[in-house]
């Protein structure tokens, strides 16, 4: 989960928790508590189970729906959007901390009939649904108008659900908690404290504060940190390491560039590692020295069409036949290569992407009719595993580049292509670094500094790779 979903769900959960001063939300502690209907304790309990249920409903139907038409309007993780609702947050924790009055304001009560006309378990469950959706009753703290807007304006749908479920956690949990003791010595006591201690419900709105405020920072942090730059055009499929830089012309000749200079290399779909460079030639793949562009090693390989290579290991995928394999060898001495290594097959509709190596780690995406997903695999130890970094049923994920703690990849959707760089140990999907609406985000490539990205556009595809910062 990445920061800015974490702080989204803690000010959505806090927003909840202070809707609970309104007059729906005492009213209700007694509507579902002993005293507001003749069904028993048992009744209580179902009733405040349906009201739960119907909270997180009304809350995933309300900002999920706003998300979804933030996706469909201007697609997800939009620069200046994400700029105004930073603004907006960070407004509306400033309001929080003077004790602003909420405006505008929803002065709506709940249908007390409800509760005479139908089983209270189904009447409760309607209840929840209204304080669930966070416009329909009262609202108690500008965070609800805050995560409207930044709901919006991340554009996210599965995020917009999680918001939903946090804020209909916090409406529902308080007074499902309390409503069954309502006639008890604790919870007449709760209730009291609520209703005459102001500072109590003035604390909740400090806290929606520090949230908003936290929510902001998260969103100035998710914005691209500058603008892209153009660093070969035409060209594509980058590898950056140090100070040198590989990449291939649209026809096909691979490219070494060091400095202002730039070699020709002998070989097509170079990578680029640890002082060398492999190619393809051929039947054959070379290890070049990248001090001076000489041979080192080489070796057979067919239908290669994507290499990797670091100080110790060479991965290449080929295609034979209509499927997708995976093979690696140890280089570290590359005149004398280790025994080639198979890695994974994916025939049929089921496709393996550009292979990229840190040190001993690959990552690599791999496409199904199901799932596209981003896998990792540690090369050279006695128990090989494949660990899942990143999956989507229904957006692309693709050209995932590693290096230290971090992944870079490319997330395709019906509205836009964004490179995103997530942690490689769980950090959700991760911030986005560009995001084009038109065109094509493909082959990228990461360093200490700055990602870099193949960017494919015009009807007669026009090849071009730039960088953004980290």
């Amino acid at each position: 989960m990445s920061g800015l979903e974490l702080t989204l769900f803690a000010a959505a959960l806090a927003a909840g928790l202070t809707g609970t001063w309104s007059p729906c939300g005492f009213s209700m502690i007694e509507t579902i508590g002993p005293v507001g209907h003749r069904g028993g304790r048992s009744t209580t309990v179902a009733a405040c189970v349906t009201f739960t249920f119907g909270a997180l409903c009304g809350g995933v139907v309300s900002f999920g729906a706003l998300a979804l038409a933030g996706k469909l309007v201007h697609g997800a993780g939009g620069r200046f959007a994400y700029g105004v609702a930073a603004v907006i947050a960070l407004a509306a924790a400033i309001a929080e901390v003077r004790g602003t009055a909420i405006m505008p304001q929803v002065r709506r009560q709940l249908p007390e009939h409800w509760r005479r006309l139908m089983p209270m378990p189904v009447a409760a469950g309607l209840y929840g649904i209204l304080l669930g959706l966070g416009f329909t009753t009262f609202v108690l703290t500008f965070g609800v108008f805050a995560l409207a807007a930044i709901a919006f304006a991340v554009g996210e749908p599965a995020v917009g659900v999680g918001v939903g479920l946090a804020f209909g956690i916090g409406r529902a949990l308080p007074i499902a908690l309390v409503a069954p003791v309502a006639d008890r010595e604790s919870g007449i006591r709760i209730t009291e404290l609520m209703a005459e201690r102001p500072a109590i419900y003035r604390g909740f709105r400090l806290g929606d504060a520090i949230a908003l405020a936290a929510c902001a920072a998260a969103l100035v942090v998710a914005v691209p940190a500058g603008a892209a730059q153009s660093e070969v055009r035409p060209g594509a499929d980058p590898g950056a390491a140090g100070d040198g830089f590989v990449f291939q012309r649209p026809d096909g000749s691979g490219v070494f560039k060091r400095g202002g200079d730039e070699i020709a290399l002998q070989g097509q779909d170079p990578a680029l590692g640890n002082g060398r460079i492999a190619v393809v030639r051929g039947d054959e793949i070379i290890v070049l020295s990248s001090a001076n562009a000489a041979e080192i090693g080489r070796f057979g390989a067919a239908d290669v069409d994507a290499l990797a290579i670091s100080r110790h290991w060479l991965v290449w995928r080929a295609r034979t036949d209509g499927s997708d394999y995976m093979r690696a060898r140890n280089v570290t001495d590359p005149d004398r290569p280790g025994p080639q290594k198979s890695l994974g097959k994916a025939g049929g509709a089921a496709q393996l992407g550009r292979p990229s190596l840190d040190d001993n780690r690959l990552v690599y995406a791999r496409a199904t009719r199901s799932e596209n997903s981003i896998v990792k695999r540690v090369l050279g130890s006695k128990k090989t595993t494949t660990t899942t970094l990143l999956r989507s049923r229904f957006e692309g994920l693709s050209n995932p580049s590693i290096r230290g703690g971090q992944v870079l990849y490319v997330r395709h959707s019906a509205r836009a292509d964004r490179l995103q760089l997530a942690q490689v140990n769980g950090g959700g999907r991760g911030r986005t670094l560009l995001s084009r609406r038109k065109g094509t985000l493909w082959s990228t490539s990461l360093t200490d500094k700055r990602a870099y990205v193949t960017v494919i556009s015009g009807t007669a595809p026009q090849q071009r790779i730039v960088s953004v910062p980290r």
